[in-house]
């Protein structure tokens, strides 16, 4: 097969749309009617190929991003169950329109720094929930927390607990997060049995092999439908809205 043939499909794609968006009109700029005979067209298209090169690496650009959007999209699909019913936290209306997983670790400074804003965002939108997914990736100080906030949830108070370890100053760890829990009144010997619970072990463990999987290795990542978010952008808040706005006007597909 030619190499060339792809590109060629491409360029009669490519053609087509241009015609059927009007950039060119029944007639050419001489006054005389487009051809009706293939050879007559092939050669019409060839000319305006050779006029308009560029349309080609336009073309083929967007046929390569679109490809990794369905591509993206296939691989979301297949961990849909792994996302967004999983029973992770969530902080937000529990029937909300739209759903931003986040990734996240207590001791990452990028997911503190973001998390003013998305709390923001959250407040100013509130058909919007966020679920929690602590990939602990910064040692056993973050996995330890990280237990200790799952147990709360369990309790009903990961939300306040969440709140205060994202404004955390300095390290996260067991001891400051049992201190913060014993002062929003948790029950404490209840969330240090619970932290070290068969059933928290193995939600850690699946968070982890979700990340490694997605290949989520960056702190914070923000998935949103098929669109993704890393780290902690000036425009945070600005990003978030428009893709959360392409799920409102159009749906999620692997959500």
């Amino acid at each position: 097969m030619s190499p060339f043939k792809p590109l060629n499909f491409v360029a009669i794609a490519l053609l087509a749309a241009t015609l059927a968006a009007g950039t060119l009109r029944a007639e050419d700029t001489s006054g005389n009617a487009l051809p009706k005979d293939r050879a007559g067209f092939d050669a019409m298209i060839r000319d305006y190929i050779m006029q308009h090169p560029e349309v080609l690496r336009e073309a083929l650009l967007k046929l390569e991003q679109d490809e990794q959007v369905e591509n993206t999209k296939r691989i979301l699909r297949g961990y849909k169950n792994d996302l967004y019913a999983s029973g992770s936290p969530q902080i937000g209306a529990k029937d909300a329109k739209v759903k931003i997983v986040e990734f996240y670790d207590y001791n990452c400074q990028y997911c503190r720094a973001s998390y003013p804003k998305v709390r923001a965002f959250l407040k100013a939108n509130p058909d919007v929930t966020l679920v929690m997914k602590d990939v602990a990736s910064f040692g056993p100080d973050s996995e330890a927390v990280a237990r200790l906030a799952l147990a709360a949830h369990q309790q009903g108070k990961f939300e306040p607990l969440n709140d205060a370890l994202l404004a955390l100053k300095g390290k996260a760890t067991e001891a400051r997060a049992l201190e913060i829990a014993e002062k929003l009144g948790l029950d404490i010997a209840k969330l240090k049995k619970d932290a070290q619970s068969a059933g928290i072990a193995d939600e850690l463990k699946r968070t982890k092999s979700l990340a490694d999987s997605l290949n989520a290795n960056i702190t914070p990542l923000f998935v949103i439908g098929h669109n993704g978010i890393s780290g902690a952008p000036e425009d945070l808040e600005a990003q978030l809205g428009e893709a959360v706005g392409q799920i409102r006007k159009s749906g999620c597909d692997v959500c």
